[in-house]
């Protein structure tokens, strides 16, 4: 048996590992928590090396990795034969067989016991109620605290080792994004544009979608449909392009948008104003500069140029790594400065929901918060014919 075969599935190494150690070993200390019970699969792959089944895409209660103080994991698992996989691809000290979800917190109470944590403070990502309250009735001396919060401290900040995990995600992200304009010209559907970048992805070595690829034309563009549909592309449509990839853990958002033929000069306006919206956020990314700041950059720009009213609500952007979507996001009443070292994502977007013949605009970058300001992390153009 080669040293591949005993390696955890996807694994960018044991160096970055022991940096994810020291990190949990570090906030666990700082909250004063004698361990941490994590139900969440990306976290459980994140302290357990251990590819999760179902990981990222679902809500799925299949794993449970308890984090001891000392820094030993034990992994507790409901899947059968996974005992197996967990002794050669796993980082963990011990592992324990969960019964079926609606007697889990009888099983967890068990894993808790035998791993002598007992007492003291136990942090949770997430606990379903009955899960919750069995736990503290069986173990009365526990102090069960929610450490959902504790997840960005863990991940906001990139260790530099992690930083090529990224670009080779987002690389093979964008890869994704130039397969799909190739693809695209009237007639073709949308699942078919979606098929040839994630067909590039797969090839590219990416582990899987960590949402679902987005291809949305004309209409769809317009009202932010978020799924590749049976549409056919027509002349004059816009057309955007949002793909996902995973690199070892790590995780690729890029989107771009693109149009069939000829724009209109409302479609060109339109793209102007995120385009502008981007760069113009980009250009202000720096240490110490609030998350709430950045989103506030970006739709003033759109708000200047009248399309105040078709931006979305949520965020102009996001943390990116481990994970998706991460905190803090850059959104409105977000006053989290900046810190080196983040990885972020900027996404303006725009889209005419009350004139379906525009359509709509969505632009992504990711960027390195740096000591002295910021690096880009994409390397991808933008549609000339839309800034003409």
């Amino acid at each position: 048996m080669s040293d591949l075969d005993l390696q955890p599935l996807f694994f960018p190494g044991d160096e970055i590992h022991q940096v994810r150690v020291e990190r949990v070993a570090a906030v666990l200390q700082a909250h004063d928590q004698d361990g941490l019970l994590l139900l969440k699969h990306d976290a459980v792959r994140y302290v357990t090396g251990f590819y999760a089944k179902g990981y990222r895409p679902f809500i799925d209660f299949d794993y449970a990795a308890l984090v001891r103080r000392r820094w030993d994991t034990v992994l507790g698992y409901t899947v059968g034969g996974e005992e197996r996989r967990i002794a050669l691809r796993s980082r963990v000290s011990d592992s324990f067989r969960l019964p079926s979800f609606n007697q889990w917190g009888a099983g967890l109470v068990e894993m808790l016991r035998r791993s002598e944590v007992t007492t003291g403070r136990l942090g949770f990502d997430f606990l379903p109620h009955f899960i919750d309250r069995e736990l503290r009735e069986a173990l009365p001396r526990l102090e069960l605290v929610d450490a959902s919060g504790l997840w960005a401290e863990l991940t906001a900040i990139k260790h530099p080792l992690e930083i090529p995990m990224i670009e080779q995600a987002l690389r093979i992200a964008e890869a994704g994004v130039a397969a799909a304009m190739e693809a695209i010209r009237p007639g073709v559907t949308e699942i078919e544009v979606s098929a040839a970048a994630e067909q590039t992805m797969r090839a590219l070595e990416s582990e899987m979608n960590p949402f679902i690829p987005v291809v949305a034309s004309g209409a769809n563009a317009a009202v932010w449909e978020r799924v590749a549909t049976h549409r056919r592309l027509a002349a004059g449509e816009m057309v955007i392009l949002d793909f996902g990839s995973v690199y070892n853990g790590y995780t690729g958002d890029f989107a771009r948008t693109t149009i069939v033929d000829e724009p209109t000069a409302a479609q060109r306006a339109l793209y102007r104003a995120a385009h502008d919206s981007l760069t113009t956020a980009i250009a202000a990314v720096r240490p110490g500069v609030l998350c709430s700041e950045i989103d506030s950059i970006g739709r003033e720009v759109m708000a200047r140029a009248g399309f105040a009213a078709y931006t979305q609500p949520w965020a102009i952007g996001h943390q990116l790594g481990f994970g998706l979507h991460g905190e803090p996001v850059l959104g409105p009443g977000v006053d989290v400065p900046l810190q080196a070292g983040m990885v972020i994502n900027i996404e303006p977007s725009l889209y005419t929901f009350d004139d379906l013949s525009i359509g709509g605009v969505e632009l992504e970058d990711t960027i390195l918060v740096t000591d002295t300001g910021s690096r880009r992390l994409t390397d991808f153009p933008y549609e000339p014919r839309l800034l003409a």
